[in-house]
């Protein structure tokens, strides 16, 4: 474990990689199952710094005034988002959810997002409705003649315009 506050440590447990990070009053560890990439270590920095900056009076009265409940973390309030939607925000998990497709109405719709909707559509009406991102990048890259970071940022463009519309993993 590091020991020093900010340095992370990277281990391998029983075929899964570790990444961990000391923070003021957390240690934050991601646990995955493929060789980490350079910019989980950016990303598990953002992450700690947000959870400690929003959480400071939790994790501080955590076993005196709250008396060890965890629970405060996934509470949504006025002035705090939960953990569920800092993890989301941080590490983008969103963006691997399988998603449907939203409405286009009142939106300016270019020639290139109108061609990778109709690869979604495609997508969509071989998966019951459902588009996965990873599959929709593939078919877009072997379909249209751009640039693969184009493409991406057309599709990312399309989740954050809310065309396309997340399936809660409830529903899917």
């Amino acid at each position: 474990m590091p020991l020093v506050e900010g340095s992370i440590e990277q281990a391998t447990l029983e075929g899964k990689y570790l990444i961990t990070r000391t923070g003021k009053m957390i240690w934050t560890t991601i646990i995955s199952n493929q060789k980490p990439i350079i910019i989980a270590r950016e990303v598990l920095t953002s992450f700690c710094n947000r959870f400690e900056k929003l959480y400071n009076h939790e994790l501080k009265e955590l076993y005196s005034e709250f008396n060890g409940d965890i629970s405060i973390f996934q509470r949504k309030s006025l002035y705090k988002v939960s953990v569920d939607m800092i993890v989301d925000d941080e590490f983008h998990l969103r963006l691997i959810l399988p998603y449907k497709m939203g409405s286009t109405k009142g939106k300016e719709i270019s020639l290139k997002i109108k061609e990778i909707l109709q690869i979604a559509k495609d997508v969509a009406h071989k998966n019951k409705g459902r588009i996965l991102l990873g599959p929709l990048f593939t078919k877009a890259c072997q379909v249209l003649k751009l640039d693969n970071v184009e493409i991406a940022m057309l599709i990312y463009n399309l989740v954050e315009n809310e065309i396309f519309v997340v399936i809660p993993l409830e529903d899917s």
